[in-house]
């Protein structure tokens, strides 16, 4: 019978911002590394997968923070497969204080990819198995963002390159390192005065080594919270390497 997997962290100083608040992007990788702990206990890790020529590659992660954990907290993850949502294992993440409080939630939706001709293909049984043969209940998030949602004037964007601290194992950007790049491209003063609630990120073309990218911003003001639609794109502004859209709270 399958279960959750449940790891505790510390949160370490240098895993958090000048305000002492966790990393965006380090949450993202926290979540990655007990993931793969759960999947190595399965057999359907990235270095299994591999050796026979697939992997995992993420089409969709969406998060909502009710608080960020602070510096030298402990605090506890947890994280199982949920579900098969037609060609996509779905995975969900939590995170909680000692006390039971959750903080932070997620799902994610992943392709299982032929690594030769980079394309997906169907799930194998024993994932689907994985996925669905137990009882723990799926999380539930509304949908934040829509395909191709990123409509009007782009009103900043940063440009940003792919260098050797940014590629994972299957040889592109981490989607980690998609999140710091989207919430990095908007303005310092944006950012010191306010709290990132909720990020929703569509991946859609893999960026390679030394890659240039503009990640580009629109933000709206919504009065008690502000909605900002990100874009990625190449070089030339011809490529979309990922949509996602993000919800902050003024303070």
């Amino acid at each position: 019978m399958i279960t959750k997997y449940i790891e505790k962290v510390r949160i370490f100083n240098h895993y958090t911002n000048y305000k002492g608040r966790l990393f965006v992007k380090t949450l993202c990788d926290l979540f990655n590394d007990a993931a793969e702990a759960q999947t190595e206990m399965y057999k359907v890790d990235v270095d299994t997968l591999n050796a026979q020529g697939f992997t995992w590659m993420l089409h969709r992660l969406h998060i909502q923070l009710t608080k960020m954990p602070q510096k030298e907290e402990v605090v506890t993850i947890e994280t199982w497969p949920s579900g098969i949502d037609r060609f996509f294992a779905l995975r969900d993440y939590r995170m909680l204080r000692e006390n039971g409080e959750e903080l932070v939630r997620a799902t994610s939706e992943w392709m299982y990819i032929d690594m030769k001709r980079r394309r997906p293909l169907r799930l194998p049984q024993n994932v689907i198995d994985l996925s669905t043969h137990h009882q723990i209940e799926k999380l539930h998030l509304h949908t934040l963002l829509e395909e191709k949602e990123f409509t009007g004037e782009v009103q900043g964007s940063r440009s940003f390159t792919a260098t050797f601290d940014n590629i994972d194992f299957n040889g592109h950007v981490t989607q980690a390192s998609y999140v710091r790049w989207i919430t990095n491209s908007l303005p310092f003063g944006f950012l010191k005065a306010h709290v990132l609630v909720e990020i929703e990120v569509i991946y859609a073309h893999e960026i390679l080594p030394d890659s240039c990218i503009f990640s580009g911003y629109r933000i709206e003001d919504r009065g008690t919270e502000v909605i900002v639609f990100h874009e990625v794109k190449n070089q030339t502004g011809e490529l979309t390497h990922c949509l996602a859209k993000t919800v902050w709270q003024k303070h």
